[in-house]
């Protein structure tokens, strides 16, 4: 058996529509608060579209678990109407994406020094910045947008914004982990799938399109990177599962969306790993303690546990509308809630 503090997840794709309900109810079973994602079809680029979609949320969570909203930062908000809507607890973070870097967006920045007047307004405000950190240039190899992302687009941000703070999301290479040591004022988030699987489990013997993900997952000794500073318990390292619900027809077809739906067994595939690896002393410091202190947090401290089940029977397929939705998986063991 195994007590931990009930988990954060500082960073959960809701979607849409039939989706955002049942994904919604899997994260409501599992963790005490989660930070929810804007890149919608339509992206929460306004405050109408914030508080519409505040609204659809909260009223399947009924303030079960503690949700945190990002908007998505682009030039169609106006400075003013985000400092109202962050006055107003409307929304925590201010989220950037790269144009056409994953799943909706194509309306991200193509040169991040355009939105030189908000950065100046989140580090003012002190708004938390969180970062899909990819360079992208169609002329390089998509397996090197993080490391060219933190020698062009993070050092430029980190040299003229020093006091903005900064989470580097779903971090992918021993470049991020090195850069994130070495800089104040900036943490990253780590998934599980970038945890557990590398370029071999990808797509060594067969391509897995349940893998297929933004950024792209690495190889080995890119993956034994982040697995040392998430068992190290490091202060600037923490949980943040990017879990991203799509149909089956989307995952399985001829243009793979990306995005892995790992809500369902997050929790127990990170303590499994903990656990053979003799860490589980640091599972509260990545999966609680280090994400809410980087965010100023407070969160509950009371436990729950977990007993392990061998060779549990596995949910790979949920149904959702007239299609379904894939669960990842890693393990073979499941650690349930006592």
């Amino acid at each position: 058996m195994i007590s931990i503090y009930k988990p954060s997840d500082f960073h959960v794709h809701l979607r849409e529509g039939e989706i955002l309900n049942q994904a919604l109810k899997e994260n409501i079973a599992y963790f005490q608060k989660i930070l929810v994602m804007p890149n919608l079809k339509k992206p929460i680029t306004n405050s109408k579209r914030l508080i519409s979609y505040r609204n659809q949320i909260e009223s399947i969570n009924k303030n079960k678990i503690k949700i945190f909203f990002t908007i998505y930062l682009n030039s169609e908000w106006s400075t003013k109407e985000i400092v109202n809507c962050y006055k107003n607890k409307l929304f925590f973070a201010a989220k950037l994406y790269p144009k056409n870097a994953t799943t909706n967006s194509k309306t991200g920045f193509s040169d991040i020094k355009d939105l030189t007047k908000y950065f100046y307004i989140l580090e003012k405000h002190n708004i938390p910045l969180c970062l899909h950190g990819e360079s992208i240039s169609y002329q390089d190899d998509p397996f090197d947008r993080e490391k060219k992302f933190l020698e062009k687009e993070l050092s430029w941000l980190r040299k003229h914004f020093p006091n903005l703070k900064i989470t580097l999301e779903h971090i992918t290479t021993k470049d991020a982990v090195d850069y994130v040591k070495e800089n104040k004022n900036i943490s990253a988030s780590i998934t599980t799938h970038h945890l557990l699987e590398n370029t071999n489990s990808f797509l060594g013997d067969s391509l897995k399109p349940e893998l297929f993900c933004k950024p792209i997952i690495k190889n080995r000794n890119h993956q034994i990177s982040l697995q040392k500073i998430a068992l190290s318990g490091h202060k600037n390292f923490f949980f943040g599962s990017d879990s991203a619900p799509h149909y089956k027809k989307l995952k399985f077809n001829n243009e793979c969306c990306a995005g892995v739906y790992s809500t369902k067994y997050s929790i127990s595939n990170i303590i499994e790993f903990f656990s053979l690896n003799k860490k589980t002393k640091n599972l509260n410091k990545f999966l609680s303690l280090n994400g809410n202190t980087h965010y100023g947090l407070d969160f509950l401290k009371k436990e729950i546990s977990f007993k392990k089940i061998k060779n549990y029977k596995f949910q790979k397929l949920s149904k959702c509308g007239d299609d379904f939705l894939c669960h990842y998986n890693h393990f073979k063991d499941y650690w349930s809630k006592i």
